[in-house]
């Protein structure tokens, strides 16, 4: 599966930051302090309930392509025109489709992205303690959990013939905003059985809109 630069970047900070921690733990000697798995940021103007965090983990292999991320820079220039070309939605959606789309994924990407800046604040402050650190080490991890399921919820349900759609997953709920045309109660049950599938969100948290 080919994963966005945000996730690989994430993957990265998750694996050095903790790896920095217990590092800094094995030689201060201090013991490990349990916390609580952090609420993952992730926004969306028509975000509903709350939602839970993905039970997926990390697998070794994002690992492995998150540490060789830095290798592939010189694939950048294709990469960033993949990217655009991936982000462009079929003409047969109206313009205020497509401003929808992509200022909703903008400002629920940028909300992601403050939260990793903020994160890594914490971990790289020599000021914060071991217990803080490790908080905000368990915090990424979940938010790149988050990340990554919203992206691969996103992609499966583009399989199933909706030309574009966005998903916000937020404190153990999950919106899903599609284009119209294909939602019915069978597509609706599609949806949800994914969103429960890749995200571990119940089926009554889960909110579906067409625009």
């Amino acid at each position: 599966m080919t994963f966005g630069k945000r996730q690989l970047v994430i993957a990265a900070m998750v694996v050095a930051l903790g790896a920095a921690v217990y590092l800094n733990w094995q030689f201060s000697g201090n013991q490990p302090v349990t916390v609580a798995d952090s609420s993952s940021v992730s926004s969306s103007t028509k975000q509903l309930g709350q939602t839970t965090y993905v039970n997926t983990e990390v697998s070794n292999e994002e690992a492995s392509v998150a540490s060789k991320s830095s290798k592939s820079e010189s694939s950048g220039t294709s990469s960033t025109s993949s990217s655009k070309a991936n982000a462009e939605v079929s003409s047969s959606l109206s313009k205020e489709q497509q401003e929808f789309f992509a200022n909703e994924r903008a400002r629920r990407d940028q909300t992601q992205e403050k939260a990793i800046e903020d994160l890594s604040e914490i971990i790289e402050s020599a000021s914060n303690s071991e217990s803080a650190k490790q908080e905000a080490v368990k915090a990424a991890d979940s938010l790149a959990k988050t990340i990554k399921a919203e992206s691969d919820i996103e992609t499966e349900i583009k399989t199933k013939g909706f030309e574009d759609c966005m998903v916000s997953i937020n404190n153990q709920s999950c919106t899903v905003i599609v284009t119209k045309g294909l939602l019915t109660d069978a597509t609706a049950i599609t949806i949800k059985d994914i969103v429960n599938r890749q995200g571990n969100i119940d089926f009554d948290k889960i909110t579906i809109t067409e625009i």
